[in-house]
C-alpha cells in the first residue's frame, strides 16, 4: 500500500467521522420528536416503538408556530438584506479607495470584532430612541453587530477581483454606483451566498437579543418557542424536539438552495491576458 493510498484512507475516515458528528444530533432530534412522551424521556438513540407524527401537528397548533415563523423570517431576511447591501458597498469603498479614512474604517471594523456587545447600554439607547420592544430596534441592533464581520469578509473577496474590471467600466462611462452594482456586485455571488447562510442562520437562531429587546411574546421568533415549550412541557422531549425540527427546516432549505453558489474562482479567467 502506497503512502498516497494511506493518505486517502485517512481522509475518508476523517470525512466519515465528521458526518457522524454532524448527522448524529440531527438523527437524535428527529427520532425523539416521533416518540411518545414516555419513550422520549429516556433520551436514547433507538427507533420509536410507535411513530407518532401527530407530535408535529400538536406543536404547530398549540404553539401557534405560524406567527413566530413569520416573525423570524421577517427579522432574519430584513437584517440579511440591509447587512449585505451596507457591508458589500463599504467593503468596495475600503478596498478600492486607499485613503486615510478607508484605512481608519478598516481598523474600526476590526475593533468591532473584538469589542464585546453590551446589553445594558443597547437597551438604554433603544429606550432613548423609543425603539425598545420594536422590530426596528432589534433589526438595527442585529445589523450593527453583523456589519464588521460581513464587511471584512466582502473586503477579502473584493481584494481578489482584478482592478482591470473597474478600469474597463470607467472607460465605458460607468459611475461608481453603476460600477459597483453592474460589474462588481454580480461577481460577489460566492461571498453573498456564504454570508447569507452564516448571517441568516445566526439571526434565525438568535435567542439572546430577542429575549432582551422584544419582551412582547407576540413578536417572538422560533428559538423563543423552544424556550416556551421547555417551560410548559418540561419532560415531554418529543414536543420540544418536534419544535426544534420546525426551527431547523428553514435553515436547511436555505442552505440547499444557496449551496451551488458557494464556490471559488468565479472571477478566475474574467480578464484574459
Amino acid at each position: 500500500m502506497t503512502l498516497k493510498s494511506i493518505g486517502k484512507i485517512f481522509i475518508y475516515v476523517a470525512i466519515a467521522l465528521l458526518l457522524v458528528i454532524y448527522l448524529l444530533p440531527i438523527y437524535f432530534i428527529v427520532i425523539t420528536s416521533l416518540k411518545s412522551t414516555s419513550e422520549a424521556s429516556v433520551l436514547s438513540l433507538s427507533l420509536p416503538k410507535e411513530w407518532i407524527f401527530d407530535n408535529y401537528r400538536k406543536v404547530f397548533v398549540e404553539g401557534n408556530l405560524l406567527r413566530p415563523l413569520a416573525n423570524g423570517a421577517f427579522i432574519s431576511l430584513t437584517v440579511v438584506g440591509i447587512t449585505m447591501l451596507l457591508s458589500s458597498v463599504t467593503a468596495f469603498v475600503i478596498q478600492r479607495r486607499k485613503s486615510g479614512f478607508s484605512t481608519f474604517m478598516y481598523k474600526y471594523l476590526l475593533a468591532g470584532l473584538i469589542a464585546p456587545f453590551s446589553i445594558i447600554p443597547a437597551i438604554k439607547l433603544l429606550q432613548v430612541m423609543h425603539l425598545m420592544g420594536t422590530y426596528t430596534g432589534l433589526i438595527l441592533i442585529d445589523v450593527a453587530c453583523a456589519l464588521p464581520f460581513n464587511t471584512l469578509l466582502f473586503a477579502g473577496f473584493i481584494k481578489g477581483i482584478p482592478k482591470d474590471l473597474d478600469e474597463a467600466g470607467i472607460i465605458d462611462g460607468a459611475k461608481p454606483i453603476r460600477l459597483f452594482f453592474q460589474i462588481i456586485f454580480p461577481l460577489l455571488k460566492p461571498a453573498i451566498a456564504t454570508n447569507f447562510i452564516l448571517l441568516f442562520t445566526s439571526i434565525w437562531n438568535d435567542f439572546q437579543n430577542v429575549l432582551y429587546f422584544l419582551p412582547d411574546s407576540k413578536k417572538w421568533t422560533m428559538p423563543m418557542t423552544i424556550y416556551d415549550f421547555q417551560g410548559l412541557h418540561t419532560n415531554d422531549y418529543s414536543l420540544v424536539f418536534a419544535d426544534m425540527i420546525f426551527l431547523l427546516l428553514p435553515v436547511i432549505i436555505i442552505f440547499l438552495l444557496a449551496q451551488k453558489y458557494i464556490v471559488t474562482g468565479m472571477v478566475a479567467g474574467a480578464i484574459k491576458g
